[in-house]
């Protein structure tokens, strides 16, 4: 994650933390954080809802064909490789956050809600190391020399 720039995002629907890598005019990487209202990414509906998601904006760059359309790419490898760990991201790779796991906090008791949510941040970052996505965003994202 050394190699990945870190942004702090808070406003209305959504806290967390994107981490990005860049390459001409697009955005590539993975966001960790809290959806605080419905809709914001795919299957959000009972928020706050703790989210881990793979993003390649915009949807047509050559970037997200190389690592969302393609196959085995990147993000289609984190969709496998989380199923198999038993903690599976939801691919959806006609769109900009191509790869979403979340789960509702609504109801978790106030005493436990740190430990729930930083447990489900730690499973969804397990498949995103073991599936090579780091390595592939940033070779895509790294220019020659």
């Amino acid at each position: 994650m050394e190699n990945f720039r870190r942004r702090y995002i808070s406003n209305k629907g959504f806290v967390g933390y994107r981490f990005s890598r860049i390459r001409r005019n697009a955005h590539a990487g993975f966001s960790f954080g809290f959806a605080l209202r419905e809709g914001l990414y795919p299957g959000i509906r009972e928020p706050p809802e703790v989210v881990a998601c793979a993003f390649v904006e915009p949807r047509e760059s050559t970037l997200h064909e190389a690592l969302v359309t393609r196959k085995a790419s990147a993000v289609r490898r984190l969709a496998a490789t989380s199923r198999g760990m038993g903690f599976p991201f939801e691919l959806d790779p006609d769109a900009a956050v191509a790869a979403v796991r979340h789960r509702s906090v609504r109801r978790v008791p106030k005493e436990i809600f740190v430990f729930v949510a930083s447990d489900f941040l730690m499973l969804c970052y397990q498949p995103i190391r073991a599936s090579g996505f780091l390595e592939r965003v940033t070779r895509a994202t790294t220019g020659p020399g």
